[in-house]
């Protein structure tokens, strides 16, 4: 296969990434005509503004409502529903001294952070909770 050819190919395959996670009403404006794909070069694409926008809650009052939920599945919806973008919880991890990949993706990064708030102090009750008694 050509360098021209190999190019095509990748191109091709990323397109069809982009409109698989389309919404139906945005394939359909490109479908029939009223909405066109175009090529925005690097340098002339705004700058994201998930990584100026503050989090809408501090490191503290995570750490303290997770601490006070008792389930990782509670501080998960929790966490959740503080609507925090992916950028916001990679600075909010980063505060709460949490260690994630770099590439990880928004469940990755909220499961990490109940993890390390909630889980962790789970897992030590239940590892130093004496056995029960036997009769």
């Amino acid at each position: 296969m050509s360098d021209q050819a190999d190019l095509s190919h990748r191109v091709l395959l990323r397109v069809a990434e982009l409109l698989r996670r389309l919404p139906a009403e945005q394939l359909a404006e490109l479908a029939e005509g009223s909405a066109k794909l175009a090529v925005v070069p690097k340098a002339a694409r705004p700058a994201t503004r998930a990584a100026a926008k503050p989090p809408p809650v501090s490191a503290e009052q995570v750490r303290a409502e997770l601490s006070a939920i008792g389930d990782r599945a509670a501080g998960q919806r929790w966490l959740a529903d503080q609507g925090l973008l992916v950028a916001q919880l990679r600075e909010l991890a980063r505060e709460l001294g949490v260690a994630v990949p770099s590439k990880a993706t928004k469940p990755v990064l909220l499961e990490q952070v109940v993890q390390w708030t909630i889980g962790r102090r789970l897992d030590s009750e239940a590892i130093s909770r004496p056995a029960p008694a036997r009769y």
